[in-house]
């Protein structure tokens, strides 16, 4: 049985929305299947969840929790916990979407997909592992589809 995805807007963003949150649950449940065909990494929990809770939060949560799980006080893109959590922040999507001139919704699903890809057991310490993660990850974002009023299976 493949893991529920939930999605949870923290704070009062003006994007991304709620539909928006709602198409991406769908379209991740619908790329589940894709990413465990794919070789798993040495520290796997994919599979084993039953839910997956991911949370879009400000930079100033995330670097709150940053600090109290990670010691590490700052911002950050995405925090992924081995229980199925990952926490997202869309601060700091959107100020890297800007800056490289990526879409915004692009980036941040980019970031949700790095957390399941942890899931799958990829990490990213040293530059081996994260050119793996990455192209397993990189390989994930082929399959979707990205606006700022939804994300769908690109089939």
């Amino acid at each position: 049985m493949l893991p529920h995805i939930g999605i949870y807007l923290h704070g009062k963003p003006a994007w991304p929305s709620r539909p928006w949150a709602t198409s991406c649950e769908q379209a991740l449940e619908q790329l589940l299947p894709v990413l465990l065909a794919t070789p798993r990494g040495p520290q796997h929990v994919l599979s084993t969840l039953r839910e997956i809770e991911i949370s879009l939060v400000d930079d100033q949560t995330i670097a709150r929790v940053h600090g109290d799980f990670l010691n590490d006080p700052i911002a950050t893109d995405v925090i992924t916990f081995p229980y199925g959590e990952i926490i997202v922040s869309y601060e700091t999507a959107a100020r890297y979407a800007t800056q490289h001139s990526i879409p915004e919704p692009e980036e941040l699903i980019r970031y949700i997909v790095h957390g399941l890809t942890h899931l799958h057991g990829y990490l990213d310490a040293s530059p081996a592992q994260r050119a793996a993660l990455f192209a397993v990850q990189e390989a994930m974002m082929g399959h979707l589809i990205c606006s700022t009023t939804e994300v769908r299976l690109n089939r």
